[in-house]
């Protein structure tokens, strides 16, 4: 007996159900399962099909990205991590290099960067992962999808081109690609999103006499200040220091790249095991010359706040 189709309205919600919650591989392995039970391929069936095969092949590029970037590098992926994209010759290399200080050659010829760069930047309490992603070209991931999932896994994009027609191509191939550019992170961190979308700006040169209308940022490729600058400002950290019972401030903080952030989340970093005997904290607001006042552990924490944690005895 052939199975009687569900109204396109209840499917549709059967699929919100069983995918809400999951990403990544689990994902990947409902959406395949799915579209083993969903034995009708025509009419409003077919479309919900493609879509979700389309899903699975993002999804599919993003995982591919991954094992491409644990493999080419041995830096943690627990830091923010800028991709440098532009066509050849745009200044990606002169860029990460006068950033993190790394010497990656720079030539006068196309396509001297054939695999992708990598450089660490530490800036304002921050820690950078840049990578440098080979030169991009009109089609240029028809057939390169490696490339491809390393964008596809990058938190933030800086777009550096020369021209206005620089320009056009880069942001041309990503509109293909269904990745979609914001200004900042979203609230819920570097969650990688299906369609994508990436935070990032644009870096021109100082002779690049027009740029693509864009609501992106825009700023000179030699205003090194500024870019670091807007670099942290477009990830939004959230720093949190922590004080000692002598009131000394340890130097480094401990940062988080969500909202909202609590004490307990704090706590969840560098003491969980003492959540049960949590007393109170001592906050001071904003860095050390800050108001002074007690909170709890559901208290919601700003950028530069200084905590100190006190337990029961």
């Amino acid at each position: 007996m052939k199975k009687i189709p569900k109204p396109y309205s209840v499917m549709m919600e059967e699929i919100k159900d069983r995918l809400k919650g999951k990403n990544g591989i689990k994902r990947a392995r409902e959406i395949q399962q799915l579209l083993k039970e969903i034995p009708w391929s025509v009419g409003d069936y077919r479309r919900i099909k493609d879509g979700l095969r389309k899903e699975l092949k993002e999804l599919e590029v993003i995982e591919q990205a991954k094992k491409a970037s644990r493999s080419r590098t041995k830096t943690k992926k627990s830091t923010p991590q800028f991709a440098i994209i532009g066509v050849t010759n745009s200044g990606k290399s002169t860029l990460i290099n006068n950033l993190t200080g790394t010497d990656i050659p720079i030539g006068s010829y196309p396509y001297t960067t054939i695999e992708p760069q990598y450089g660490a930047l530490e800036h304002d309490k921050i820690s950078f992962q840049l990578v440098e992603i080979p030169a991009i070209y009109e089609g240029c991931w028809d057939g390169d999808k490696s490339t491809l999932g390393m964008i596809h896994s990058a938190d933030c994009l800086l777009i550096v081109g020369r021209s206005f027609d620089d320009f056009k191509i880069i942001l041309k191939e990503l509109e293909t690609q269904n990745i979609e550019l914001i200004g900042n992170r979203m609230d819920d961190g570097f969650i990688q999103t299906i369609p994508r979308k990436i935070p990032a700006f644009l870096i021109y040169d100082k002779n690049t006499e027009t740029m693509p209308s864009s609501h992106l940022k825009k700023i000179s490729s030699e205003d090194y200040v500024e870019i670091k600058r807007n670099m942290v400002e477009m990830i939004k950290p959230v720093r949190i220091f922590t004080m000692n019972s002598f009131n000394e401030i340890q130097e480094q903080p401990i940062v988080f790249y969500n909202d909202p952030i609590t004490v307990k989340d704090v706590m969840q970093r560098v003491t969980k095991s003492k959540i049960e005997i949590f007393k109170d904290a001592i906050l001071l607001e904003g860095g050390p010359n800050g108001r002074r006042k007690r909170v709890g552990i559901t208290y919601e924490l700003s950028d530069n706040d200084v905590i100190h944690l006190t337990f029961q005895k």
